[in-house]
């Protein structure tokens, strides 16, 4: 009989379960939390000041001219330690606080609590000049504080002139004097600010 091929059943290749590429989470780049520089606060330098003089007999808002302060001997004297001893001493004994409020051209000293008359330079007592025989001090008449100082801020810028008698004689009569005095001459009279007086030494 005729032979017939022998027929291998058809192989079909192994199906192999289709493998989809294994996918891995996007790796997002490790974020640190910001760090912020650490804020200081602002410092704001601190104001300059003579050397020598007390911070606490001074305000928020004392001013400082460096260079007119050097050049002038009347302003050095006026915050020396001997002046400072002068402002504790009339604070202690008549109950004011009165601070420097300027230093420079002019050395000034307010009292926030004392009365301010308008139309003054921001104080109730100023002083000025170039040298112990050419000076002026302005400081208000109707308080005892400020007359006191006065007295005692002569005869520390001129320790050889003694105007206490001088400068009671205007406080009480508001009259405006002429003085010859050591090697000096004196006007001791009525500034155009309210109850302000003045001194102005010159020499002969």
């Amino acid at each position: 009989p005729e032979e017939k091929p022998e027929t291998k059943p058809e192989v079909k290749p192994e199906e192999k379960p289709e493998t989809k590429p294994e996918v891995k989470p996007e790796e997002k780049p490790e974020t640190k939390p910001e760090v912020k520089p650490e804020e200081k606060p602002e410092t704001k330098p601190e104001q300059k000041l003579p050397e020598g003089l007390n911070q606490e007999l001074t305000t928020p808002e004392t001013k400082f001219n460096e260079t007119a302060f050097n050049n002038l001997p009347i302003a050095q004297k006026s915050v020396s330690s001997g002046a400072q001893n002068i402002v504790k001493s009339v604070n202690s004994t008549y109950g004011t606080n009165l601070k420097f409020n300027e230093i420079g051209v002019s050395v000034a000293l307010k009292d926030q609590g004392m009365y301010l008359p308008a139309g003054t330079f921001n104080s109730q007592f100023l002083v000025e000049g170039v040298n112990k025989d050419e000076f002026e001090i302005y400081f208000l008449g109707n308080n005892a504080a400020t007359v006191e100082l006065a007295k005692q801020w002569v005869n520390l810028l001129n320790p050889s002139l003694n105007l206490d008698s001088e400068i009671d004689s205007v406080v009480a009569t508001h009259k405006i004097s002429n003085y010859e005095k050591e090697n000096n001459k004196i006007r001791i009279g009525l500034s155009t600010a309210d109850q302000m007086l003045y001194i102005r030494v010159e020499s002969k």
